[in-house]
């Protein structure tokens, strides 16, 4: 063996320089298991692995936290949306006074917080209650005008103040069927203290509207009339109190006006003349610039003029008849210039 190596090396000199140091060889070195090195004996150490998260799904946890977020804020508005129909539920079938606590609690004390939509499901019902006799007269939500009543007669809007009354408005057609420019405001209604305020001013431009303007026949009047006792009285079993006032005819006429003029002459004298000519009526003078009108049923009414001031006082009188202005004046058109002038 070891001459047949020798021989190998003879051949690889004869063709090799041997002197070029980069083509010696050396022999294999031959490592025995039970030998050891030096890196043999360094323990092994696990090489750090760094996980890196791409921009991609970076934008990915984004995106769904966000949506997650969504999700919640559409659980908790139709949470809501729930809970606010359910309350119109309640308050659709609700009485007056259920609906008069709901009232109260929603917008008086605000103890109670609800959406626009039932705030105003809330209104309508409540209007409805205090108005609830002109059913009878085909009493129907305009589908024309927000927040308005139509009946067969007159119509009535209503709105809340910001003092949480709910003030009502009328216009009632004219006798060619139009109506007027605008509406006449009619009452007040104040449900934390359970008072109502009728509008004196209402009544005398209906009485104007009537008699001076021929807007309204007199017979519409006395329907207006008729028709919102019939509401006034119905308020009145609900609770409800009313100031002295022209509209009223649950009792007597007893009114004193003072006037910023005095009483023309020729309404005077028309007034005399349709006493004359009438055998149940009487004129009569009972004092310096003072008169009496003796009308039947034992109905009088005191007229007092004030040269000095240019003034006059009107005393209206229905005896034991119950009556209001309206129908007062609507029995007896002569005397409406007392209260009413073209100047007017």
């Amino acid at each position: 063996m070891t001459e047949e190596k020798n021989k190998l090396n003879q051949i690889y000199d004869s063709l090799v320089d041997a002197e070029d140091p980069s083509l010696n060889i050396r022999e294999k070195e031959i490592l025995h298991p039970e030998e050891t090195t030096e890196e043999a004996d360094k323990p092994l150490q696990a090489v750090p692995k760094t996980k890196t998260v791409s921009d991609s799904l970076l934008n990915y946890y984004d995106n769904r936290e966000e949506n997650y977020q969504d999700l919640l804020q559409l659980i908790e508005d139709a949470e809501k949306e729930l809970a606010d129909l359910k309350f119109r539920k309640i308050l659709m079938e609700s009485d007056f006074q259920s609906l008069l606590d709901y009232f109260k609690k929603i917008f008086i004390s605000e103890e109670m917080k609800a959406s626009a939509i039932a705030r105003g499901a809330l209104l309508e019902y409540f209007t409805f209650e205090l108005i609830k006799p002109l059913q009878s007269h085909g009493l129907q939500l305009s589908t024309n005008e927000f927040s308005t009543w139509e009946s067969k007669n007159f119509n009535l809007s209503y709105r809340l103040a910001s003092t949480n009354e709910i003030k009502f408005s009328f216009m009632m057609p004219t006798s060619d069927g139009k109506f007027r420019n605008e509406k006449i405001k009619l009452m007040e209604v104040f449900p934390e203290t359970m008072k109502v305020t009728i509008l004196n001013d209402a009544v005398l431009t209906l009485l104007k509207d009537c008699y001076q303007k021929h807007i309204y026949t007199s017979g519409q009047n006395s329907m207006f009339s008729r028709e919102m006792n019939d509401v006034i009285a119905h308020m009145k079993e609900l609770g409800f109190e009313f100031d002295e006032n022209l509209l009223d005819n649950s009792q007597p006429l007893d009114l004193a006006i003072n006037l910023e003029r005095k009483t023309p002459v020729d309404v005077m004298d028309a007034i005399f003349i349709t006493t004359m000519n009438h055998e149940n009526y009487d004129f009569k003078k009972i004092g310096p610039d003072h008169y009496v009108v003796a009308l039947d049923s034992k109905q009088t009414v005191t007229i007092k003029q004030n040269p000095e001031d240019k003034t006059s006082n009107l005393k209206l009188n229905t005896a034991q008849k119950n009556r209001s202005l309206i129908e007062f004046f609507g029995s007896y058109p002569f005397l409406v210039p007392l209260t009413i002038t073209d100047n007017e």
